[in-house]
């Protein structure tokens, strides 16, 4: 938190911004706008660079937003869509439900990770989310075993349940945000045949994003091969090229 905030003022000093959002920088938007190309990109690439020589690891879910609101509507009565109404939902979830399979085979882990996610301003979101991984349904079960004598409650590695702050008051969530907006640029350039804004950006995306990749907890982790049906739902709705 300390180098990134030191990062942040050597860049505010120029670039008048409150945080680093991915997608302003990379495009040149908001307080963006008149800085050259060349610079945004050091800025993201000193960024990666700072990623790639540490030991944070970072958990990619990515889901097709056709995929589940086409599900949603051919099938109501699923009872996966009808406990997790939208695909923000599920992607937090997931996130916690891979949290709480990495966390437990630590010894003397219980209880003490904490959640925090960047604010929605779509109302009811956060609060639903909260809802979801302070009380999560049982079929998760079929995801993260349970073992209710040893653990007690459902997804207790997690302190309470999520919580929401302003991007703008937490570093790691700036970091995040970059990401994200990378590696949905990587999939939507690769996988679904998005056009390129110049030249060489597919590649140049590419780039970046094997820079880091190294850093995504593994394939078998986030999206296990499993028959269990909610596992099935989840593989049913993942993006394209999603860790492939």
């Amino acid at each position: 938190d300390a180098e990134f905030r030191e990062v942040f003022n050597i860049i505010r000093a120029r670039v008048p911004v409150q945080e680093l959002k991915g997608e302003q920088i990379y495009r040149g938007r908001g307080a963006w706008k008149n800085i050259e190309p060349q610079v945004r990109d050091r800025v993201i690439e000193f960024y990666l660079s700072w990623i790639a020589q540490r030991n944070h690891r970072f958990i990619v879910t990515a889901i097709d937003n056709d995929k589940y609101f086409s599900l949603r509507e051919s099938e109501p009565d699923n009872p996966f869509i009808q406990a997790i109404p939208y695909p923000y939902l599920l992607a937090g979830l997931h996130i916690a439900m891979v949290v709480q399979k990495q966390n437990k085979r630590k010894k003397k882990n219980k209880g003490k990770t904490i959640l925090i996610f960047d604010e929605q301003k779509t109302k009811g979101l956060s609060e639903q989310l909260a809802n979801l991984i302070f009380d999560p349904p049982e079929f998760i079960d079929d995801f993260v075993s349970f073992d209710e004598k040893k653990e007690g409650t459902r997804l207790n590695q997690i302190i309470d349940t999520a919580f929401f702050v302003s991007s703008h008051h937490s570093s790691m969530a700036q970091v995040v945000d970059i990401v994200a907006y990378l590696y949905r640029l990587y999939l939507e350039l690769t996988e679904y045949g998005f056009d390129e804004a110049y030249e060489g950006e597919r590649d140049k995306i590419a780039t970046w994003i094997g820079q880091i990749e190294d850093k995504f907890l593994p394939h078998s982790v986030v999206y296990p091969k499993k028959n269990a049906r909610f596992v099935q739902f989840i593989n049913s709705v993942r993006a394209r090229g999603a860790y492939q």
